[in-house]
């Protein structure tokens, strides 16, 4: 009976640490180009929806979050189909977004594709330095990936994927060279 009551508080505290441990990681992708005159992709948002997928196929995406529009399902969707995810639309504020994200998904991997407007606003919102001062309606081609450290420290990178089109380019020290040793786990 010592043992246990000794082995519980241990239990406990591992736990916890564990808990303290762990780090989210977002990523924040641009809605895919789309289709002129309707809400729909275009032949080369759905190549970019593709795209992103290859980008993150070995991220182990378990939540992904998409605006109310078509365009927002039709980027997430290869990826959500090949884990087999419900996106979740979101609706909120970017500063209530933000704390749902950052309170109920502490250890997970994130997936949110966002208008390009908000894109900027939410990694702020989520402790993030900003790598520019606002997107541009054209800059579809940049992955932001925040790491949310159990500190509360945030680490903001951004890296290319698929065929080059945007009107910002990445400034040197948010580039990640070599995406795969930036992600915590691999």
């Amino acid at each position: 009976m010592s043992k246990l009551l000794i082995l519980i508080p241990f239990a406990l505290f591992l736990s916890n640490f564990s808990a303290l441990a762990q780090k989210t990681n977002v990523w924040i992708v641009n809605n895919a180009e789309k289709a002129k005159g309707i809400d729909a992709l275009s032949d080369t948002g759905k190549e970019r929806a593709v795209d992103l997928f290859k980008a993150l196929k070995h991220d182990d995406v378990q939540v992904i979050y998409i605006t109310p529009k078509k365009i927002s399902a039709e980027t997430a969707e290869p990826l959500a189909t090949r884990d087999k995810i419900l996106p979740r639309v979101y609706t909120d504020s970017v500063q209530k977004f933000a704390q749902i994200i950052k309170l109920n998904f502490i250890g997970k991997n994130v997936l949110i594709v966002a208008n390009y407007d908000t894109i900027i606003p939410l990694i702020s919102a989520l402790g993030g330095e900003t790598p520019f001062d606002e997107l541009d309606k054209g800059d579809h081609d940049q992955l932001f990936c925040l790491t949310i450290k159990s500190t509360g420290d945030v680490d903001c990178t951004v890296r290319y994927y698929g065929k080059k089109h945007h009107i910002n380019e990445i400034p040197q020290s948010y580039i990640l060279e070599n995406y795969s040793q930036g992600i915590p786990g691999r």
